[in-house]
């Protein structure tokens, strides 16, 4: 299990803005070896974009993986960046629509950030008989974030249906070695904090100004600039 209590770096944030990030597809490709198991492959990119995102937000990891699954792409995607974190929440913390164990679809339901759901009100808190005493939330101040100030960055649309809103839909990473996602949409998170003043929550830039439009537009002159490049 976790050996970091997050819940102190939660007690500790003042970020009014919270960043939930995916791993699995998201931020990380846990790549099959020919002769078994998996090898961890980070998303180009990764490492500036948590960088960037730990200075100016609160940032917690939210994973429809089981704890060692998560841990494992933790360890292979963040590094120490992983000690910043105000939460890792896992399988354990989505609602699932079978067994825990089965490959049940899950949801992420960000209501449960706000109103201070914790290990302890999930129906899979006894999934595991080891516990090191981590309850996924500081219960000081278990609602600190407003959801208008929440937003999920996830490669599926399934498990962020419930608050469509919120989420920042991110193409699936799979290993390819050319990927510039993480700098498309750190640049337009840097958009939000040059005109932060303008927004009274971060949903509100969202809205005015939609990822997936800011992405397509990234793409179409990224694409412009490499076809003037082969023709000079």
């Amino acid at each position: 299990m976790y050996t970091v209590d997050y819940s102190l770096n939660e007690a500790q944030s003042t970020h009014k803005q919270l960043i939930v990030l995916d791993l699995n597809g998201t931020l990380v490709y846990r790549e099959k070896r020919s002769g078994g198991g998996r090898v961890m492959v980070p998303r180009p990119g990764l490492d500036d974009f948590l960088d960037f995102a730990l200075k100016n937000f609160a940032v917690m990891v939210w994973s429809s993986a089981q704890p060692a699954s998560v841990l494992g792409m933790l360890d292979a995607g963040f590094g120490e960046y992983a000690n910043q974190l105000v939460r890792v929440w896992d399988r354990r913390f989505c609602d699932l629509d079978g067994d825990y164990f089965d490959r049940s679809s899950s949801v992420k339901d960000l209501r449960r950030i706000t109103n201070g759901f914790n290990l302890s009100q999930s129906p899979n808190r006894t999934a595991y008989r080891s516990y090191n005493g981590y309850t996924g939330v500081n219960t000081e101040n278990p609602g600190q974030w407003k959801l208008e100030d929440i937003i999920l960055i996830d490669d599926s649309e399934s498990k962020a249906f419930l608050q469509k809103d919120n989420h920042v839909f991110i193409s699936t990473f799979s290993g390819q070695t050319y990927d510039s996602e993480l700098n498309t949409l750190q640049t337009y998170l840097q958009k939000y904090l040059d005109n932060k003043d303008n927004f009274p929550h971060l949903l509100d830039y969202i809205k005015q100004s939609p990822w997936l439009d800011y992405r397509k537009e990234a793409t179409r002159t990224n694409t412009d600039e490499i076809d003037m490049s082969i023709s000079d």
